[in-house]
C-alpha cells in the first residue's frame, strides 16, 4: 500500500501564511514580557520537585495542573502575580512613551 499523498500546505518544510498570521503585526523584541500567572509563578517555584526522570514536558504539566487544582490558598501567588502583572503595565507605559 503507498502511503498517504500530501499537498504542500501540509509540508512542514515549507512555511505557509495563512489569513491569521497574515493579520497579526510583527512582534516588537523590545517590548516588554508579559506579567506571569498566579500559576506559572507557583510552576516555577515546583517544577524541580514534580519532574522525575523519564518524564515528558506534557507529563509535568499535567501532573502539575493536578496537584495546582488540589492548592486550597493561592493567595501567596496571585500576591505575586498582581505585582507582577503592575510591574508590566509599567513597563509598558514607559514603552508606548518612548
Amino acid at each position: 500500500m503507498a502511503p498517504p499523498k500530501r499537498n504542500a500546505a501540509s509540508s512542514p518544510s515549507k512555511s505557509v501564511v495563512t489569513k491569521k498570521t497574515a493579520k497579526r503585526g510583527n512582534k516588537d523584541p523590545n517590548a516588554p514580557k508579559r506579567g506571569k500567572s498566579a500559576y506559572f509563578i507557583w510552576l516555577a517555584e515546583n517544577r524541580a520537585r514534580l519532574t522525575k526522570p523519564g518524564m515528558g514536558v506534557t507529563d509535568v504539566a499535567k501532573a502539575a495542573g493536578v496537584e495546582w487544582g488540589q492548592i486550597g490558598d493561592k493567595t501567596k501567588w496571585e500576591k505575586l502575580a498582581a505585582e507582577d502583572k503592575k510591574r508590566y503595565e509599567r513597563e509598558m507605559a514607559a514603552y508606548k512613551n518612548q
